[in-house]
């Protein structure tokens, strides 16, 4: 699905059609409306084109109406998570925190039914498909392993990589803010306003970066990892996912606690 992007509300000067340079990204959200709102109004002064999300809006402390309206009233382009699913499903409701369906907004509901699995959007790099897990799958993972965590493999992606089409991949679900390198294609893993690894990125695609940010309830966001998004020769780059080994350290957009290994952080 390709989606306009002329709803935006913020500072950029973007001409309207032009290729995105700058934009927001927000992994999974789980209710954090209070964190949300925070991450809204600082993005609103980034000059970013556009503020991308990649879904479990749903199942937090917060509330969901809050974040529905929040999103939509920014113009940020969403998309569905698994936890989205299941809320208008009915189903796996017995989670912690896990909303109703019959206790949310009428708006909220229909505007989480508008949410699409996946876009693609045109970059000054190249095109990029946001998603929540893989492409229309929203609970695939994809993780080159490590000594804590097992190897993800994914035939959609490597589908997707074989075709050539795609440039950026981003997505969320494991809630961990990451950097996975192919030959011709970047895995930007958003991963979540949820918890003490909360963060929000800024993809600039003229100027080959990325910065992350950390996100607390108190203060605004925290400089704490910038990265190039070509690769350069001390990152691990992978021809597909069938080549994962687990010989491999997460190139994190986060910051990690002194003393701690890597770990991927449990899927949402």
């Amino acid at each position: 699905m390709n989606v306009s992007l002329g709803s935006f509300v913020g500072d950029s000067q973007r001409a309207p059609g032009a290729p995105l340079v700058r934009v927001g990204v927000i992994g999974d959200v789980h209710a954090e409306h209070h964190r949300l709102e925070k991450v809204l109004d600082w993005l609103a002064g980034q000059n970013v084109d556009a503020i991308i999300c990649t879904g479990d809006l749903a199942d937090g402390r917060g509330c969901i109406d809050r974040t529905c309206a929040l999103l939509d009233n920014a113009g940020a382009i969403a998309v569905a998570g698994n936890h989205d699913r299941w809320l208008l499903q009915d189903r796996v409701r017995h989670l912690p925190d896990a909303h109703r369906l019959d206790a949310i907004d009428d708006r909220t509901a229909e505007y989480l039914r508008t949410l699409p699995t996946s876009v693609t959007l045109q970059t000054a790099a190249g095109s990029l498909m946001l998603c929540h897990g893989v492409g229309e799958n929203d609970l695939a993972k994809i993780w080159p392993g490590t000594d804590r965590s097992p190897i993800e493999r994914s035939a959609r992606l490597d589908e997707i990589i074989a075709a050539g089409c795609i440039r950026f991949l981003v997505n969320g679900h494991l809630h961990f803010r990451v950097m996975i390198d192919f030959e011709n294609l970047l895995v930007l893993n958003a991963g979540t306003l949820k918890g003490g690894y909360a963060g929000v990125s800024v993809m600039d695609f003229a100027a080959d970066g990325v910065a992350s940010f950390a996100v607390t309830d108190e203060g605004p966001p925290v400089l704490v990892a910038e990265h190039s998004l070509t690769p350069t020769a001390s990152r691990r780059i992978w021809r597909d996912t069938q080549c994962f080994d687990g010989a491999w350290e997460p190139l994190a957009l986060y910051a990690r606690p002194l003393g701690q290994s890597s770990a991927r952080q449990a899927a949402g």
